[in-house]
């Protein structure tokens, strides 16, 4: 089981992390990398693979995910919508879902597809493989197509953002652009962006670059 301090101290990072959020449906930002980093910390510190620790991580796993996702951190988020599915797999094969856990875990499955085909076709047997049991083939299949086909309709982003380069710099990047920011709008983000990878060694193209027909605001 996470401890008695553990629980709390993840409870302060999370709830220092919302408070910090411009309104709720804001997304965390490099000033959260710190919380969030110890929030992965004390995840992994815990060995236990007991029932109740799974079911707990899971929520974890969850919330990086999520968090990671919504900072357009794909790199990242695809590692722990990859182990929240293996938890859930450990998970449900020690315990029944009842039908609320059992939405929550379609929900993470379809999640972690679409995170992985965010940038190029990936059909993720592995995570299907590992739920075969829990969920039926033809729901593992449902869900897959579902969520590739959603991510065939959005702009195409520069795979070298899945890169360790680029995850590794980053967030010193968005400090500077922030600091440098004077219009606010995406395309003022964008050539700031580009400009300050392109200083580190890394060639990224914006969204606008990479969808000409579509119009950004």
């Amino acid at each position: 089981m996470f401890s008695e301090q553990e629980i709390d101290r993840l409870i302060a990072l999370h709830d220092q992390i919302e408070a910090g959020k411009e309104h709720q449906y804001a997304a965390p930002t490099y000033k959260d990398r710190p919380a969030l980093i110890e929030i992965e910390q004390i995840l992994f510190s815990n060995s236990e693979e007991t029932a109740d620790v799974l079911y707990e991580k899971i929520a974890v796993l969850r919330y990086l995910a999520m968090c990671y996702d919504e900072m357009c951190r794909t790199g990242v988020a695809i590692k722990f919508h990859n182990k929240l599915i293996e938890t859930h797999a450990k998970l449900s094969s020690s315990m029944s879902y009842g039908d609320e856990d059992m939405k929550l875990l379609e929900e993470d499955f379809y999640n972690a597809v679409k995170a992985r085909n965010l940038y190029h076709r990936d059909g993720c047997q592995d995570l299907g493989s590992m739920l075969e049991g829990t969920l039926s083939k033809e729901k593992i299949d449902e869900l897959s197509e579902s969520a590739i086909k959603r991510c065939s309709f959005l702009p195409k982003n520069d795979p070298v953002e899945l890169s360790e380069k680029y995850l590794s710099v980053i967030d010193d990047v968005e400090e500077k652009i922030e600091e440098n920011m004077s219009i606010g709008i995406c395309h003022e983000y964008w050539h700031l962006k580009a400009m300050y990878l392109e200083e580190l060694g890394i060639k990224w193209s914006s969204p606008a670059v990479l969808n000409p027909d579509v119009m950004f605001d």
